[in-house]
């Protein structure tokens, strides 16, 4: 071969490949995905955003804090998302008819702690006294609507809830007296105790099943995108991956996206939420039954209806099939 053919081979060859770069970029699906929390129970669509995950399988992600479930499921409805956060608020929205389905549960249970005033020793000593939640409808307030129910304590007359916001609002809540007890995530979970108030269970303790932090779409847009979620759900499900393998950089970005520069608040932050973790985020039907049976005043029907109903778990059930987490590489 002389210098001038080798010469014409690299130009189209780098043409070519210039050409394919460009189509990838092109290619890339436009996503504008809400999350409701500023603690780790977050933190596998940050790690996937910072370490190129969605970009792998070729989606272009805009990231999104909005405060609580309940208000990413409006943005959801109002078209200015695609995937939301927030299982509980979807299911009310399915049992009032709009077409909302849970494709995953990355955090399968209910991933905060329970922190009380000093004088709390039981939910049953919580009756009474004032909660704070994120807003109505959300899962802090879901939560305490079971554990209420559990204790066989009238939702009606016994359980009394502010909405305040995120994990800080709730905490500055409880230092003023505003309320008595709340939930929150790790890094203000020791902020509360260094303050003296009592952890009166964690996560791990309470091991609710729960539809907490879900992955939530429109059918009418799913049918219209099957590829893009399960590309999305590739995005996350390799996220849940590195960060269990990965801690150092996984405590980085936590750290960052939490605006805290103490690296023990996100260390805990990090092994709260690792622990809880599945490697594939199935839909959580004993988490949606619970739910429904919470819904069963305002939906007499809700305790009747089948889980199913109010998720698509194919995506997930693709990715088992295919082995997916098993042919990661540390």
């Amino acid at each position: 071969m002389n210098l001038k053919s080798l010469k014409i081979i690299i130009a189209v060859t780098a043409v070519f490949l210039w050409g394919s770069l460009a189509g990838n970029s092109a290619a890339a699906e436009r996503l504008r995905v809400a999350y409701s929390a500023l603690n780790a129970s977050q933190s596998y669509l940050w790690v996937a955003q910072d370490m190129g995950f969605y970009r792998k399988y070729g989606l272009d992600v805009d990231l999104l804090y909005i405060n609580s479930g309940s208000m990413n499921i409006a943005a959801l409805l109002g078209g200015s998302i695609q995937i939301a956060g927030g299982g509980p608020v979807s299911i009310d929205a399915r049992l009032r008819g709009i077409k909302l389905l849970i494709l995953a549960n990355p955090l399968p249970f209910l991933a905060t702690n329970l922190v009380t005033s000093p004088e709390i020793r039981a939910v049953s000593d919580m009756k009474g006294k004032t909660g704070g939640i994120s807003r109505f409808g959300s899962s802090t307030d879901q939560g305490f609507r079971y554990l209420f129910r559990k204790a066989g304590l009238n939702l009606d007359t016994d359980l009394k809830l502010l909405q305040l916001g995120g994990d800080a609002s709730r905490l500055a809540a409880m230092k003023i007296g505003k309320i008595q007890y709340t939930f929150l995530g790790a890094a203000a979970t020791e902020q509360a105790k260094a303050l003296g108030y009592r952890v009166l269970a964690t996560a791990q303790q309470m091991a609710i099943p729960f539809p907490w932090t879900s992955v939530v779409v429109e059918e009418s847009w799913l049918a219209a995108h099957r590829e893009v979620p399960y590309r999305y759900l590739e995005a996350l499900t390799e996220s849940i991956w590195f960060m269990k393998h990965h801690p150092a950089e996984s405590e980085r970005i936590i750290g960052r996206y939490m605006k805290t520069s103490d690296p023990q608040l996100s260390r805990l932050e990090y092994e709260f939420v690792v622990s809880l973790l599945p490697d594939y985020a199935v839909p959580t039907l004993d988490g949606i039954r619970l739910i429904l049976e919470n819904f069963g005043k305002e939906y007499p029907d809700a305790p009747r209806r089948d889980p199913k109903d109010f998720a698509d778990g194919s995506f997930i059930e693709r990715l088992k099939q295919e082995r997916f987490v098993e042919r990661l590489k540390p």
